[in-house]
């Protein structure tokens, strides 16, 4: 199977490209210049350019996105262009998939897409959207267009809700208390690897978090749809869990916690 990455140099690409590198035959997508023959340099808001890498693929895994904290610090800049990699490019991304009629798209959502439910209410693997925060809105915008592109066009779409992966092989990451949702990468790469093969995919939403004693995120759609069971129980490996806050920010983080980051910074996941 040929599958396009996007975001290859991002937190997640960086882990799922080596990760199935000599089962799949993979192209990796970066807005910068990459050496290896399996790099494209593509920007995701370039139409063109993004048809053009899609040619003979059987999937596509879309990372690529724009990050950043939001508040009342943000400006039509910071969210423009948060909007034209987070919601053109995904556009992109699935009309050039369409147009080189590629099987499968798994669309990489956000547990931010749900923070309107907040603890301890339980969260169903598909629930109704209730974003927080801009970042949120453009991964719900991300879903509604994988919707239409699988009723409307036929396309096989995989819209995984994901939180923060841990990386368990760097010690310092047991620093700091985690929240409950986090999970393992080997657990999140799993699921990604489930769902490029799992049978029977119109257009389905599905949770994927950490297995942990707070969990109060459901499963059981990630189980039905993709046969996915988390192996990887951050607290029985030296992780201290911290409670759910009130209120979070697009990525999980405290209302107001910059975590050292500059006021209206985007990062761009490529």
């Amino acid at each position: 199977m040929k599958v396009l990455i996007t975001g290859g140099r991002g937190t997640i690409g960086s882990k799922l490209g080596p990760a199935l590198e000599g089962d799949y035959e993979l192209r990796l997508l970066s807005r910068q210049e990459m050496e290896g023959d399996d790099w494209w340099q593509v920007d995701v808001t370039d139409i063109e350019a993004v048809h053009e890498a899609m040619a003979g693929m059987d999937a596509v895994i879309h990372l690529a996105i724009a990050t950043g904290h939001e508040g009342d610090y943000e400006d039509d800049a910071f969210n423009s262009q948060r909007l034209d990699i987070n919601v053109k490019g995904t556009y992109n991304v699935f009309e050039a998939a369409r147009r080189a009629g590629v099987k499968r798209v798994i669309y990489t959502s956000s547990l931010t897409v749900v923070w309107g439910y907040t603890a301890p209410d339980w969260v169903d693997g598909d629930a109704p959207a209730r974003p927080v925060g801009t970042y949120a809105l453009t991964k719900q915008m991300g879903e509604q267009i994988g919707h239409y592109y699988a009723t409307v066009h036929g396309l096989s779409v995989l819209c995984l809700r994901i939180p923060k992966p841990i990386d368990v092989d760097e010690p310092e990451t047991k620093e700091t208390p985690i929240l409950p949702q986090w999970i393992a990468f080997p657990d999140l790469i799993e699921a990604y690897r489930l769902g490029l093969t799992a049978d029977k995919i119109g257009y389905e939403v599905v949770t994927v978090v950490g297995e942990s004693s707070k969990r109060r995120w459901d499963l059981s759609r990630a189980e039905a749809v993709l046969g996915y069971r988390a192996q990887y129980r951050l607290e029985e490996m030296g992780y201290t869990l911290r409670e759910e806050p009130e209120g979070y920010d697009q990525e999980g983080v405290v209302w107001g916690e910059v975590q050292g980051r500059k006021r209206g910074e985007l990062e761009i996941e490529s």
